[in-house]
């Protein structure tokens, strides 16, 4: 059996106690009665060891269940994770300290609680959790010690599994808005609408970048190809106006999720540009990255899906890259809750860049999300990644919460 010393701030304060009354019991020795202060004395020196012995039984003698309210929830959300613990044994535990994990996704508002239980009887507690950032995180129990009186000497519980006492919660990220004006979406348009322009196709052959389903035109966005313009319309009204046509064809676009984010070879300043990392604590970091890519992927989705485009969405699976043919915001919806549980791999050399499929669907033109553009990244994606169309078959926009550094970056910020 490994004994081993409580934490130092536990084990400074019963040391600090027991040798002040230590103390009191040498002043009644020496000053008031010493045979009666002697074995005061002499008792509170083996109550060290008795303490010891005490605990000892609670080893092996204390068992746990736990419950948890709900397994997702949204931003802003609380849940409860119920403990319960119960006393085997017909003597009184010792302290019980129950410590609880607590993540950046989902913080718990008290990490550590202290029970003692009475002979052959049962408590319950609740932590309350706040769901923060979006993804899936663990929730529950991190330890389960018991100490003895003295808070001298703690020992692990081995008759609790604490790897039962741990759930799973999923914390479902928000569609962002993504306003009309966002440089990504209208070069994504761009980008489609020259993909267009290079078939033969007839003049209403796509609902270009901007259109409000139920109108014949709107106003002209720059980057809206030239003949969908209405110049009848344009020259009765005094501004160029495109026109729409809800029986047409959609013009193509995909929106692709990165499958690698190494959030341990993260360089925090390439966060520095971004204002959304502003003030945010360092365990928040990589966590806020993930989510940056996850909802701004869901953002454009629903962009483009309010344009009458027609969207397809990419994400590495278990089994490869799953595809969804996005129709509809219900859609959307199960994609959304699919991805509280979507965890980034950190390792190297997996396919990020999906050409290939790419390749095959109907369209050329990608918007890529990322939480970290490393190199890497731009190894894989080849003449076919970039802020511009591509020199390829293949265009795509990129979307990060941050780039590699630059050789200029790790000067000056030593890195």
């Amino acid at each position: 059996m490994k004994i081993k010393f409580a934490k130092i701030k536990g084990t400074f304060t019963g040391v600090l106690n027991y040798l002040a009354s230590l103390g009191l019991a040498l002043v009644f020795a020496l000053y008031l009665s010493g045979r009666v202060g002697w074995f005061i004395m002499a008792a509170f020196i083996s109550a060290p060891i008795l303490s010891l012995l005490l605990t000892l039984p609670f080893i092996s003698g204390i068992y746990a269940e736990c419950e948890l309210s709900a397994n997702a929830l949204s931003k802003g959300d609380t849940g409860e994770f119920t403990v319960t613990l119960g006393n085997a044994r017909f003597l009184p535990t010792p302290p019980v300290i129950v410590e609880m994990f607590d993540s950046p996704c989902a913080r718990a508002e008290v990490k550590k609680f202290t029970i003692s239980l009475l002979p052959f009887s049962e408590d319950s507690f609740t932590a309350v959790y706040r769901a923060r950032i979006a993804g899936e995180v663990s929730i529950g129990v991190k330890s389960l010690t018991v100490t003895d009186f003295f808070g001298i000497f703690s020992f692990d519980i081995k008759s609790a599994d604490t790897s039962a006492l741990v759930g799973k919660l999923a914390v479902i990220p928000d569609i962002v808005e993504v306003a009309h004006t966002d440089a990504h979406l209208r070069r994504a348009a761009e980008l489609s609408a020259q993909a267009d322009d290079s078939e033969d196709t007839s003049e209403s052959s796509s609902v270009a970048f901007g259109g409000f389903p139920g109108y014949d035109s709107r106003e002209y966005v720059p980057g809206d190809p030239l003949k969908r313009i209405n110049w009848k319309q344009s020259a009765k009204r005094g501004k160029l106006l495109v026109r729409l046509d809800d029986e047409a064809m959609c013009s193509a676009v995909a929106v692709v999720l990165d499958s690698v984010f190494c959030a341990d070879e993260t360089v925090g300043s390439a966060f520095l540009k971004n204002n959304y990392f502003m003030g945010c604590p360092d365990d928040e970091l990589a966590p806020l990255a993930a989510q940056y890519a996850v909802e701004g992927a869901l953002g454009y989705v629903k962009a483009f899906l309010d344009r009458k485009y027609s969207v397809t969405f990419m994400y590495m699976g278990e089994n490869g890259w799953e595809i969804y043919n996005v129709a509809d915001e219900s859609e959307l919806t199960l994609i959304r809750t699919a991805l509280s549980r979507y965890k980034f791999s950190s390792e190297r050399g997996r396919v990020r860049f999906p050409a290939e499929v790419l390749a095959e669907q109907k369209g050329s033109v990608s918007i890529f999300c990322t939480p970290y553009a490393d190199r890497e990244l731009f190894m894989q994606a080849g003449e076919y990644m970039g802020d511009s169309a591509g020199k390829g078959a293949l265009s795509s926009v990129l979307f990060a919460a941050a780039l590699a550094p630059t050789a200029e970056d790790r000067e000056d910020n030593d890195i």
